[in-house]
């Protein structure tokens, strides 16, 4: 009983562990995906550090609450930023934790997001092949997406990925632009408000793709077709526009043009903050202002330049470290989890050996009285049935022989097995030395003197074929393991 209740207690124990864990992930759930929800939010604004920092409250919060979309979630956002932050080590690291999380393996938009991701960081690892097979995986992975809005959407982040793929890896023009055809026909079956996003980003690729074809007139028809749906929108972000859309006014020798597009593009990387596209506006207007000899405004736009990528240099580094500093905190948190998790295993285990030790114990221990009980009980039998086979022998009564052989049968039976040809005499009498009676006892037991019983001995231990100083006594008693 004393087990039972315990082992009832241990249930108890771990059920309640249970509940505080469910009632933690009632509220929790929401706030993890509040966080990642957030943590969005800072990427696009190009602001790692806050980004990382959010990723990595909501991972421990989504560990703690063993919630397995928080933990891939947050694991695919920290590869993320990572990425941009240049640790493509713990890029790969992270995004292959995401990876292995269960609602990533059930879920082919984050799997397509994963690879999407590794590809780049691929690429920027001069991994080519490897980088091509993760781009493949992406748009492989949309084929399995349910929802036709959200598949069509991923296929449009997997063509575009590809598209660029083709261009800067692999170098092929014709397959960059099959890649982007495809794209634009996704693109025209679904509701613009859902893909114009997607739309600015492709129709800025096809101007790129013709600028870099010569074909001007359809590189310009492309621009304006994107800058008309960011106008529509109220799209904020531009830059990027604005930064191709200039170099092909310098392709074409309207550098007036492209010094308007150029500016239209810092003014909007004002209002987004996303500093690490400067550089490119710094230098290709440096680059115009030196073409005219205007070398005072050209030697300015050098200055802007080198402080910008100065502080971007630094911003990089003092958030790599910071970074650092956090992913070691949660990786020191989780090695402690894991010290702790084993300790707990181990004194369970420690304590269920003890258990089973104890239970094992008690049965032997029950087993052995048990034993002892029932020796103690046949010791009592025979003390019982020794008394009644003692009076019977002094009464010299008849039924002493016959109760003597049901008390001690082996010794009857081995007795005359040695010596099958003693009579009932001579066996009596040998009942009575086994029995430990002394000469003179025997005599008044048998009615006769004792030089008689002495004589008696002395033909029975002839007839035996035992010596004269082996004892009578020990020598029946061999004849039998009872004491």
């Amino acid at each position: 009983m004393r087990h039972f209740l315990f082992f009832c207690s241990l249930f108890l124990i771990f059920i309640d562990a249970e509940a505080v864990s469910i009632h933690l992930g009632e509220g929790g759930i929401e706030k993890a995906d509040s966080l990642i929800s957030t943590v969005s939010v800072e990427i696009s604004k190009v602001r790692p550090v806050r980004a990382l920092e959010l990723a990595t409250e909501a991972l421990s919060l989504s560990r703690d609450i063993r919630y397995s979309k928080g933990k891939a979630m947050s694991c695919f956002y920290i590869g993320q930023v990572m990425s941009y932050l240049g640790n493509y080590q713990k890029s790969l690291e992270y995004l292959s934790h995401a990876e292995e999380e269960r609602y990533s393996r059930d879920n082919p938009i984050i799997q397509s997001e994963i690879s999407r991701i590794k590809g780049q960081v691929y690429y920027m690892l001069n991994l080519e092949n490897a980088s091509m097979r993760e781009f493949m995986k992406a748009q492989a992975y949309t084929r399995k997406i349910k929802d036709k809005q959200e598949r069509d959407r991923f296929t449009s982040l997997a063509y575009e990925n590809l598209a660029m793929a083709y261009s800067m890896i692999r170098e092929k023009p014709d397959s960059s632009l099959y890649w982007m055809k495809k794209n634009e026909q996704l693109l025209s079956t679904m509701n613009d408000s859902l893909s114009f996003r997607n739309k600015i980003n492709l129709y800025a690729h096809f101007g790129e793709y013709y600028t870099k074809q010569l074909q001007y007139d359809s590189a310009t028809y492309y621009f304006h077709k994107a800058h008309s749906i960011i106008r529509q929108y109220n799209y904020p972000y531009s830059s990027w526009l604005y930064r191709r859309w200039g170099d092909l006014q310098v392709e074409t020798g309207k550098s007036d043009s492209a010094m308007v597009l150029y500016r239209e593009g810092l003014d909007n990387l004002m209002l987004t903050n996303i500093k690490n596209e400067l550089p490119e506006f710094y230098t290709s207007i440096a680059e115009i202002y030196s073409r005219r000899g205007e070398e005072d405004s050209a030697r300015w736009y050098r200055e802007k330049l080198q402080q910008v990528s100065t502080e971007l240099g630094e911003s990089r580094n003092e958030a790599a470290e910071e970074a650092f500093s956090m992913l070691l905190g949660e990786e020191r948190k989780m090695s402690h989890l894991k010290l702790q998790g084993i300790i707990s295993l181990v004194a369970i285990f420690f304590i269920i050996a003890l258990l089973i030790s104890g239970i094992i114990y008690r049965k032997l221990v029950i087993k052995r009285k048990k034993k002892e009980s029932e020796i103690l009980v046949l010791k009592q039998k025979l003390s019982d049935a020794l008394g009644e086979v003692i009076e019977l022998a002094k009464r010299n009564s008849s039924a002493f022989l016959p109760r003597f052989n049901e008390v001690y049968p082996e010794f009857s039976q081995n007795l005359l097995t040695h010596h099958p040809d003693l009579t009932n005499t001579e066996l009596r009498l040998s009942a009575l030395i086994y029995l430990n009676f002394s000469s003179k006892e025997i005599a008044d037991c048998m009615f006769i003197t004792h030089r008689s019983v002495q004589t008696s001995k002395n033909r029975l231990r002839k007839k035996l074929g035992i010596p004269s100083e082996t004892d009578l006594y020990q020598y029946f008693k061999s004849f039998t393991s009872l004491e």
